[in-house]
């Protein structure tokens, strides 16, 4: 039998997403913002119904005074350290997103229970984390980048399975490119194709030679004939900038 090609890496997932206030009956002094619309290729886009399944875990994420990125050791000391004093189940990853026209700093929490949620925030802060104060944020559109620890497993030439993330896909392309032209590319391969339900967002990993460039795709109803479709797709339009 042959042995599927895995790939553990540190990587990262540029990607657009609704988000706000956090709807909560518990008074946080921090700005938490929760996201509205975690797979708006598949969700929004085409009004399918979130079940109450499928949004828990959602996604928060609390807003902090620095860039977040350059204390990644140390928060995952921190993490690592809460989880063993506290025994709280949950992920947490270091991010920015866009908030008052500029870059802000942001820990991307997901966990199963919401109750843990001020607990969790609490001991990041007595573990020296600093966070922006509480406000009412309204619903914004923001480009959001979360650095996190993949594992994949390739499953046909350049296109991997998440193997923690159900309906999650990666294809591998040959260059980096802004996202704005990632989104007018993504926009242009979806409207010229019947299978429009999905997700789409940038995507990379770390390897000795530099980044390896992906295309992140979710996609509940995928097809390897699909995401080899996809993969053609991306490969033709970046060959053409």
């Amino acid at each position: 039998m042959e042995n599927k090609k895995v790939v553990e890496s540190l990587g990262f997932v540029l990607k657009k997403e609704k988000i706000a206030s956090l709807a909560s009956d518990y008074k946080f002094n921090e700005l938490i913002l929760e996201d509205l619309d975690p797979f708006p290729g598949f969700y929004d886009h085409y009004h399918i119904p979130v079940n109450e399944e499928e949004q828990k875990p959602r996604s928060v994420f609390a807003v902090i005074k620095t860039k977040g990125l350059d204390e990644m050791d140390d928060f995952i000391r921190t993490t690592i350290k809460i989880k063993k004093v506290t025994g709280l189940n949950f992920d947490a990853v270091l991010g920015w997103l866009e908030y008052q026209n500029s870059t802000a700093g942001c820990i991307r929490i997901k966990m199963e229970d919401y109750a843990d949620l001020p607990a969790i925030i609490d001991n990041y802060s007595k573990n020296g984390i600093e966070f922006l104060a509480n406000r009412t944020v309204k619903p914004y559109v923001s480009l959001i980048a979360i650095r996190k620890y993949m594992i994949l497993e390739e499953i046909a030439p350049r296109i991997f399975r998440d193997t923690e993330m159900s309906d999650t896909y990666y294809i591998k392309v040959d260059k980096h490119i802004p996202w704005s032209d990632f989104e007018r590319i993504s926009i242009s391969v979806r409207n010229n194709w019947d299978h429009k339900v999905y997700d789409a967002a940038q995507a990379g990993i770390y390897c000795k030679s530099g980044v390896v460039e992906l295309v992140r795709i979710y996609d509940r109803h995928t097809s390897p004939e699909r995401l080899q479709y996809l993969k053609e797709k991306y490969d033709i339009e970046l060959q053409r900038l």
